[in-house]
């Protein structure tokens, strides 16, 4: 190699360097999009459920959104693969059992402490999916993701702190609502370890079937036909639970798990304006507030060094 070779070969890998550099950025920018969106229609989601609540219990509101995703989303797939690749049937099923047992918690905890409370408790899921993602899978950790962490979980304090100091307190609606964000952590980490070899669509499928089979036995509670505004709501339970579930695993190929979960976190903002403007609840200012660490939480992960 000649001495005048050295320069431009050395030019030409910083260029491929920088061009790799800006592929993966806007690969990062597509997935944090994608999971704006899925947040967003997780908020519609979450006060559809209050409305549904009114007259269904919420194990039973679980089962129609599983086996109502679960119809429409195979229908949309049209056959294609879904059966898992060799090795992966275990995590799809854990993901499944998680996802599954999050949803529930949520669901009950929406009914008791209202959508943008519970929706408030659950986004404190970002903290169990950056620690499970770190110890177990090789996510690597930052002094950001920890002052991000620290964010949302000063926001879940501001937001469990002010209720207490107004004696409303619901204690078992908080504590089934933080359950079920333990859960949903373990959910997201081990839905983004399969996005390196499944797709979206296979892990959405596989959990909604999981989830249907879970939430099954409230079938036995008995059922009651709902009102037209049941109905509708639970339409909407299932149409944007199956379009934020799949944009979550979607986005979750493009996007670290910790990145990932803040990002769905930013929904407490539209969960709690749908509830005010539609149900006439509205969040107290602490709790804004709260809402508002969290969002910074995002905003300081991405903005990596």
């Amino acid at each position: 190699m000649s001495v005048a070779a050295a320069p431009k070969e050395a030019a030409e890998d910083a260029l491929e360097i920088a061009l790799a550099a800006d592929v993966e950025r806007r690969r990062v920018r597509h997935g944090i999009a994608v999971l704006a969106g899925s947040s967003l229609l997780f908020s519609v989601m979450a006060v559809c459920v209050r409305i549904a609540g009114r007259e269904m219990p919420a194990l039973q509101i679980a089962f129609v959104r599983f086996v109502g995703s679960f119809v429409l989303l195979l229908a949309l797939a049209r056959g294609k693969r879904l059966r898992p690749r060799p090795g992966n049937l275990p995590g799809v099923v854990l993901r499944g059992l998680l996802g599954a047992s999050a949803i529930i918690c949520y669901f009950v905890a929406i009914q008791r402490i209202g959508a943008g409370r519970a929706t408030l408790l659950h986004c404190m899921y970002p903290i169990p999916t950056a620690l499970i993602a770190v110890a177990f899978l090789g996510e690597p950790g930052s002094w950001r993701l920890v002052g991000a962490l620290a964010l949302n979980l000063a926001g879940l304090a501001l937001v469990v702190g002010s209720r207490a100091q107004a004696g409303g307190v619901a204690a078992g609606g908080f504590a089934i609502g933080i359950a079920g964000a333990m859960l949903a952590g373990g959910a997201v980490a081990t839905a983004r370890h399969l996005r390196a070899s499944e797709d979206a669509s296979l892990i959405t499928i596989h959990f909604m079937g999981v989830g249907a089979l879970l939430t099954a036995p409230a079938l036995l509670l008995g059922t009651a036909a709902p009102s037209a505004v049941g109905v509708a709501a639970l339409a909407g339970v299932i149409v944007t639970s199956a379009g934020g579930q799949w944009m979550l695993h979607h986005g979750l190929g493009f996007t670290s798990a910790s990145l990932g979960s803040l990002t769905c976190a930013t929904g407490v903002f539209t969960a709690a304006g749908l509830e005010a403007l539609l149900l006439g609840e509205r969040l107290s200012a602490a709790s804004l507030v709260g809402a508002v660490l969290m969002c910074l939480a995002v905003g300081f992960a991405v903005r990596r060094g």
